[in-house]
């Protein structure tokens, strides 16, 4: 993107060129009177912070990206082409977008469980928010306010049907973490195994079906503004959030999906997934194995513990890339708080509340998108797009392929080693802002666990690189269907057990080619 284009569009300033606070008023005064109906007048007042919390949220961090463009206006004059995403904040800006995310952090805390759990995924978009809002949103994914003993025991005693001090050979009182949905205490089992017993909050399910229906009015007002809805199903997404967070507070529901898990990896001995005691767990009660060692994104603990940062971000880029490209049952809230690395180096995944699925058809959709992407194959690309219902079938293919040639080309221009994941979403993003482009819902988790992955991997192995963790990934499902041409080139791909990156283009091109042919 050039700096002309930039001083004739900008997305900030056209999607809300319909938006008036006349507007926003009455929007807030419909979903009042939708609220109300359902759920009386308590629930109806409190659409009033929920849409105070959104509309200034939206103000503060809309004057980030507005910003991107600006500096991206000033600081070339000859007009050359400008990389937005790399610009960097002036200590003005950093201190100001802080405060602002300390503000959101706050309103997100008291406005209860449910926007605490939209906070936890907002401090991994790295699209969305500036660093410094990010980084204190993080404290939502375990800094959350406690809720008593008494009421915890007294969920344990009403969903085992005995007190903790009975069920337990030792119960610790003190909660070792306070989640958005839950807390969690250690605890050891009368044959002396150590656990975690997660205890759900109080009234959860009650909280949460009224945040829900105002955030899908809310969702239902905004799709009343073209400009606010054209690249995103609001409704659509507010129904997915809902589908995950009603199985999250499922603790039989997240038993089976562990289980599952582990199942799926029982022959990998470098992921732990803990044994759920069943006995032990209901439905807002689980008993848990205990997962010791660090956060997975502490690089001064991994590297005092004597273990390899590049050889975790392999393991652990590998355990998702299967779940989301293979398995197609993916962990779909993979923030730092939910992995550990163990003294013995094995990654520990936990906290299997919101998982996420993916179609054959999709998994496919999704590795031919990566495949044309790394071999400039646009045109191909933009097919992708519609077929994965990114991009209507009657948009301006040609014109969308036109735009994204010097976009990609540009990032690969120093080698597929130095390509970002999240980078490149920045890129489509800004390009694709200009087409009927829309995200379906289902990919928002998709997305999200992506760049999540990417972001702690990066964390503590700046080397880490999207593309070579996924090649081999794709290469496989490529060749899937065709057994005799996989066992042929194995060998040449695979040279000393290590990927051979250049091989398997060449090698999947000459596929594509004979393919082709016999067609």
């Amino acid at each position: 993107m050039t700096i002309e284009d930039i001083q004739d569009f900008n997305p900030i300033r056209e999607s809300f060129k319909d938006v008036s606070a006349w507007k926003l008023f009455l929007s807030t005064c419909q979903v009042m009177e939708r609220i109300y109906r359902l759920q009386g007048l308590k629930a109806a007042w409190r659409v009033v912070p929920i849409v105070w919390t959104i509309i200034w949220s939206v103000k503060g961090f809309s004057k980030f990206h507005a910003a991107e463009f600006e500096r991206a206006r000033s600081s070339d004059p000859d007009g050359n082409e400008v990389d937005l995403e790399e610009a960097a904040l002036t200590s003005e800006e950093y201190e100001e977008y802080r405060v602002l995310g300390r503000w959101l952090c706050r309103r997100l805390n008291n406005l209860g469980p449910t926007f605490v759990k939209i906070g936890q995924t907002l401090s991994t978009r790295a699209d969305l928010l500036p660093l410094p809002a990010m980084l204190e949103l993080t404290q939502l994914q375990e800094n959350v306010d406690q809720f008593p003993l008494e009421v915890a025991r007294g969920v344990i005693e009403r969903e085992l049907g005995g007190p903790p001090e009975t069920l337990y050979k030792e119960f610790n009182p003190i909660p070792i973490a306070a989640a958005s949905l839950s807390q969690a205490y250690r605890a050891v089992l009368h044959d002396g195994r150590d656990v975690v017993v997660k205890v759900q909050r109080p009234d959860l399910s009650r909280v949460i079906v009224v945040d829900v229906q105002i955030l899908a009015a809310v969702a239902d007002e905004v799709m009343k503004y073209p400009s606010l809805c054209r690249h995103t199903d609001w409704p659509g997404v507010v129904e997915e959030f809902a589908r995950t967070v009603f199985e999250e507070v499922d603790y039989i529901r997240e038993g089976r999906n562990a289980d599952t898990f582990r199942s799926n990896y029982r022959n990998f001995d470098r992921i732990f997934i803990p044994r759920i005691y069943w006995k032990l767990t209901g439905r807002r009660v689980l008993t848990i194995e205990y997962v010791g060692g660090v956060r997975i994104n502490d690089r001064a603990a991994i590297l005092e513990a004597g273990l390899d940062p590049a050889e975790i971000t392999r393991v652990g880029a590998n355990f998702y890339l299967r779940q989301l490209l293979e398995d197609g049952f993916f962990h779909a809230d993979p923030h730092p708080g939910n992995m550990r690395i163990m003294p013995d180096g094995r990654v520990g995944i936990f906290d299997f509340g919101m998982v996420g699925r993916i179609s054959p058809e999709l998994k496919q959709h999704l590795v031919n998108a990566f495949m044309h992407t790394i071999q400039r194959e646009y045109r191909d690309l933009v097919d992708d797009f519609v077929g994965m219902g990114f991009l209507k079938a009657d948009a301006d293919r040609e014109g969308l392929c036109r735009d994204l040639t010097p976009i990609i080309d540009a990032r690969f221009a120093d080698g597929m080693s130095n390509v970002r994941f999240r980078k490149m979403l920045f890129d489509f993003s800004e390009v694709c802002f200009q087409y009927p482009f829309r995200l379906p819902s289902e990919f928002t988790y998709v997305m999200r666990a992506l760049l999540t992955l990417e972001g702690i991997a990066l964390s503590i192995n700046p080397d880490f690189n999207f593309v070579d963790a996924a090649m081999p990934f794709a290469h496989r499902l490529v060749l899937k269907n065709n057994q005799v041409l996989g066992r042929a080139v194995f060998k040449e791909v695979f040279t000393d057990g290590k990927f051979n990156r250049h091989a398997a283009m060449k090698l999947i091109r000459t596929a594509a080619s004979l393919t082709s042919s016999l067609l």
